[in-house]
């Protein structure tokens, strides 16, 4: 069995122990120095690409239009399922509903149409 040196990804110490796991089983580590600012990292960070760049949401919603759900966008975005399921609530808390569609509510929409 190999042993690897662990390190600090800031300070480059090896003042490091185990600091317990991430969901997908990713161990995390803490750095011990207390001259260090990072106290947690983990070995192999890598960044997830996001839905917060305004070319990602706008391919999401070419790909929605031209009639892809959401399991085939995340692959073709290689981006996570759920952030693409947020994008589409959240355009549809944006978007008006269609012309003609009634309101649940009935008494509510009369409320406000008579208020």
């Amino acid at each position: 069995m190999a042993l690897t040196q662990v390190r600090c990804p800031d300070c480059n110490g090896l003042n490091v122990v185990k600091y317990g796991k991430q969901p997908n089983g990713e161990q995390r580590y803490s750095c011990q120095d207390p001259r260090c600012e990072r106290t947690i990292f983990l070995l192999n960070y890598r960044n997830q690409p996001t839905v917060a760049s305004p070319s990602a949401r706008t391919r999401i919603i070419e790909l929605a239009l031209d009639g892809a759900d959401a399991m085939e966008i995340s692959e073709t975005l290689g981006l996570p399922e759920e952030e693409v399921i947020r994008v589409f609530q959240q355009l549809s808390r944006l978007t008006a509903p269609p012309v003609g569609v009634r309101s649940r509510n009935r008494r509510a929409a009369t409320k406000i149409a008579a208020g």
